[in-house]
């Protein structure tokens, strides 16, 4: 049975570092005449994910390394 909660607490443990890599560290909106033309999420994992309101452009995803 110890084989059985070794694996639960070890994928235990993967949720638990997924979770916190998830976390929403800062949102930055740009605005222009009142509506928002930009948001940028930056996430624990050093993820950047920024979005355009302009179709044209497609969201960019870009991966910092942390130090």
């Amino acid at each position: 049975m110890t084989e059985f909660y070794d694996v639960v607490e070890k994928q235990r443990k993967i949720l638990d570092l997924e979770k916190e890599a998830k976390r929403v560290v800062g949102i930055d909106t740009r605005y222009k005449d009142g509506i928002w033309t930009q948001q940028t999420i930056d996430y624990a994992d050093g993820r950047r994910v920024t979005e355009y309101r302009d179709s044209r452009k497609k969201t960019k995803e870009e991966h910092h390394g942390l130090d």
